[in-house]
């Protein structure tokens, strides 16, 4: 075969593989199409999971308890999980890969706890640890100490500050609700109910966690000095007139928080429909005192039950 023969057959070898690699490629995006086409819903939406960290048990667990149901088989399977996602080193961390960090660890540790997991079981031990070299109680976040001081774990003062008066601001002043996301804002309405009821739920003796306070100082940037200054000096006023019942308007922005949560309900599967805010609101329902069988509820019960997927 001349040189010109070879170089022609290379050539519609390399043709024929190339037109095969085409119309693989057509036949996978075709398939993915029909794949993406078949999973969108009536109205032309789709949806997917979304997964997050332990906290979301955690906090779940917590939620079930407060309502006194910790008995169920969920909350069972939940703690399971919990065992189940544990580093090896102890503790837990809020993303795939990562570092233990305190405060979802801190809540997993609580929980375990609270549904009967022994301090001396390898997983506890080795995240008792974990948190106490992370700084223990003295070092979680803001929401953890909110969610804790609800059991009795740490003290109400001790909790950030987060008036209901806030929803009475208008939309001009500086610092107003709707100057915040609408995901803050779902959460902010209904916490700040809590804060301002300070609820307390039992837990029992042996589910207390006073070994995770440790004398670490807390930590703070050098390049955020000011502004942690700034914010704690606004806090420490803010829970000084909450101290000496300075509130006037208490009555009148409560009342506008449940208005604000009961229009937010509709036609939303919770508040944002998503977890935190409806978590939030079940706790708050029961500060403005609905009982659990009251309507409003048992929506947003169900609806934190729309959110779970077991596998």
């Amino acid at each position: 075969m001349t040189k010109a023969g070879v170089q022609f057959e290379m050539q519609t070898e390399q043709a024929e593989v190339v037109r095969v690699g085409f119309n693989a490629v057509r036949q996978a995006l075709a398939s993915g199409r029909e794949y993406l086409l078949s999973l969108q819903g009536d109205d032309g939406h789709w949806r997917g999971e979304l997964e997050g960290d332990t906290i979301l048990e955690s906090e779940y667990i917590l939620t079930m308890h407060f309502i006194g149901r910790t008995g169920e088989d969920r909350v069972r399977k939940a703690a399971k999980y919990l065992v189940e996602r544990a580093l090896p080193e102890g503790g837990w961390s809020t993303y795939p890969g990562g570092p233990p960090e305190v405060s979802a660890s801190v809540k997993a540790y609580f929980v375990l706890k609270l549904l009967g997991h022994g301090m001396n079981a390898p997983y506890m031990v080795k995240a008792r640890r974990v948190i106490r070299e992370l700084g223990g109680l003295s070092a979680i976040n803001s929401f953890t100490r909110l969610y804790l001081a609800i059991f009795g774990q740490v003290p109400w003062e001790r909790c950030p500050a987060v008036p209901p008066e806030l929803i009475l601001l208008p939309k001009w002043f500086p610092v107003n609700l709707y100057e915040m996301s609408s995901w803050s804002r779902g959460i902010v309405v209904p916490l700040a109910v809590i804060w301002a009821s300070k609820p307390y739920c039992p837990v029992p003796e042996d589910a207390r966690i006073p070994e995770l306070w440790t004398d670490a100082p807390t930590r703070y940037n050098s390049q955020s000095r000011f502004w942690c200054n700034f914010f704690r000096g606004i806090d420490m006023l803010l829970r000084f007139l909450e101290r000496h019942q300075i509130t006037p308007w208490r009555e009148r922005a409560l009342a506008a928080c449940q208005k604000w949560m009961i229009d937010h309900f509709e036609k939303s599967n919770g508040i944002g429909a998503i977890f935190p805010p409806i978590i939030n609101s079940i706790i708050a329902l029961r500060c403005l005192g609905y009982p659990l069988h009251h309507p409003l509820m048992q929506s947003q019960v169900q609806e934190l039950e729309r959110l779970e997927i077991e596998e």
